[in-house]
């Protein structure tokens, strides 16, 4: 075989190549300009043969858009206790605090390094681990602060009462922002973990089958009004066509049908609603009685400055 007969065969055989990925493409790309194409006219035009979906496939829809709204609700609002410091407004200051005391604390111990190793170190070394950023763990931290100060500067027995109750007041509002915790790693646990899951993985099962029910019915919308208007030559390759999307619309359906209860059927939102009260109560419950305990010491204090006459 010659040079340009080769050259030829070649050719052809890539233009052979390129035909069948054009047409491959273009059967692809009409069914997608065309449910565009009727999904436009629905939205803008004046269409009235739309295909009805069942009455069960439209209440089922209801009821997920609902549990979507509700899941979402609730999340945007419990999610709160996936933030430490929600309840804590000097957090802000107190990171700056923070971020001033590592930056000194690394330049001391760069002043110190005796190599390029130990420099390297001091530089990459992780921070030391902070108190969390709860409104009570900065009370205590205020609380003890002060009456460490009262203990270092003064001698007055009066002063001695207030530092007594300072303490006091550190140690139980330690103990509270310890509770505040464990009632917000349940809430992330058993209550924002389940709420995301269905909205991520459940209730998005349910939309992507929706989404195909969409597809498919106006695929066979659009493949009827073809039809209607369709060359006698024609009416028999379309009918074919008509109802293998018929057929497929009505799958889809089905599919969605089963998807959409699955989903309700696994929401459990009582459940979740009960995990939530239960860790508020239980940490409400034991705030209680830390207050309760500490109240009495702290008026004995106060009884004991007015009787001492300080």
């Amino acid at each position: 075989m010659s040079f340009f007969e080769n050259f030829s065969k070649q050719l052809q055989t890539g233009l052979n190549q390129g035909i069948q990925e054009a047409q491959k493409l273009s059967q692809e790309f009409t069914p997608l300009a065309q449910r565009t194409a009727r999904s436009l006219q629905e939205k803008f035009g004046n269409l009235e043969d739309i295909s009805e979906l069942p009455q069960e496939y439209t209440d089922l829809e209801s009821k997920i858009d609902t549990l979507k709204l509700v899941y979402s609700n609730l999340l945007s609002v419990t999610a709160t206790y996936d933030q430490e410091s929600y309840d804590n407004p000097l957090n802000v200051k107190e990171t700056l605090n923070e971020v001033s005391k590592n930056l000194s604390l690394k330049v001391g111990k760069l002043a110190h390094a005796r190599s390029t190793k130990e420099a390297q170190v001091a530089l990459i070394a992780a921070n030391p681990k902070g108190q969390p950023k709860t409104l009570n763990h900065t009370i205590s931290t205020a609380a003890n602060l002060s009456a460490l100060k009262i203990q270092q500067s003064s001698t007055d027995d009066s002063f001695d009462l207030i530092s007594q109750g300072l303490t006091s007041i550190g140690q139980t509002e330690l103990q509270l922002g310890e509770a505040r915790l464990q009632q917000d790693k349940l809430i992330q646990e058993h209550v924002n973990l389940q709420f995301k899951r269905q909205l991520k993985e459940n209730l998005n099962r349910a939309d992507k089958a929706r989404k195909v029910v969409d597809n498919k019915r106006l695929s066979y919308d659009a493949a009827r009004a073809s039809f209607k208007t369709a060359r006698p030559e024609k009416e028999a390759s379309l009918r074919v066509q008509l109802e293998t999307l018929e057929d497929e619309f009505t799958a889809a359906i089905e599919h969605a049908v089963s998807v959409m209860k699955q989903v309700i059927d696994s929401s459990n939102v009582l459940d979740q609603l009960v995990e939530f009260i239960t860790a508020q109560l239980a940490y409400h419950k034991a705030a209680s009685e830390l207050l309760d305990k500490l109240l009495p010491n702290l008026k004995n204090l106060r009884d004991d400055q007015s009787a001492a006459g300080l």
